[in-house]
């Protein structure tokens, strides 16, 4: 009963949070000359230097590698961000905080959702180099990116509960976020296939959830055949179950927020 309150509650303040998600998305290459450009042009930047140094220094011989990169780069930034922004979202909202009273819930829930939105925006890029700039084109399986997408958001959304409630308490946590980030990035299947990782490892590899969504993306974008259902059905219960478990810690720790921004 508790948790249809909540829902009612948040709901009651949606205003609100479609006004954050508005500043999110407005405000974040503000004052910028190229504005939203820079949403495309920073992930083109890195593909640029990733390809690169990935097919002329490792070797790695992967047919329409600068695709195969930027599908599985585009979603990952998108996740990064989400990670970097939500960390701080509750510890740069203490004005609001201390000014009036709203569901905190709506700080973290703005975070994901707007980056979410500038991630659908991107993708257009990806859908634009897959039919003009290589020979793999698209397929209707494309049409799973939303489900795929949103088993994305709910990991995230669980994420940003959790480090954004400790960073109040903890503002070293935000700091922390960058190599953690860096190194997570490296264990999942970005630079290169998940099946060129040792069959020895795979079973603790495989418990990085990015692992199985990046592999979704490639599955539906480059590969152009269905996801793995199955792993696709686990990640989403395991990210409900995470969510509601960083849920209850957000929860418990949201109680002092005021007095500690």
């Amino acid at each position: 009963m508790k948790l249809i309150e909540k829902f009612k509650e948040i709901y009651k303040y949606r205003h609100m949070l479609y006004t954050l998600v508005k500043q999110d998305i407005r405000g974040k290459y503000k004052g910028s000359f190229l504005g939203f450009l820079w949403t495309l042009l920073n992930p083109l930047l890195l593909l640029l230097v990733y390809s690169t140094v990935f097919q002329l220094v490792f070797k790695i011989n992967i047919p329409n590698y600068p695709i195969y990169l930027f599908i599985a780069l585009m979603p990952w930034n998108y996740f990064a961000n989400t990670i970097a922004m939500g960390t701080a979202c509750v510890s740069n909202g203490g004005a609001l905080l201390k000014k009036v009273y709203f569901p905190r819930e709506v700080l973290p829930l703005a975070t994901v959702i707007s980056n979410t939105i500038n991630y659908f925006f991107s993708a257009v890029i990806i859908f634009i180099a897959l039919i003009f700039f290589s020979d793999i084109g698209i397929s209707w399986v494309a049409l799973w990116l939303p489900v795929i997408v949103f088993v994305q958001a709910i990991f995230s959304l669980g994420c940003v509960f959790i480090l954004s409630a400790i960073n109040v308490y903890v503002r070293d946590v935000q700091y922390m976020m960058n190599p953690i980030m860096m190194v997570w990035m490296y264990a999942t299947p970005i630079l290169y296939k998940s099946d060129m990782v040792p069959e020895k490892y795979r079973s603790i590899y495989d418990l990085n959830p990015m692992v199985q969504i990046m592999d979704g993306y490639r599955s539906i974008l480059y590969d152009k055949t269905m996801p793995n259902l199955m792993s696709l059905l686990y990640i989403f219960v395991g990210s409900m179950v995470f969510l509601w478990i960083a849920y209850l810690i957000f929860e418990k720790l949201q109680r002092r927020f005021a007095e500690e921004v």
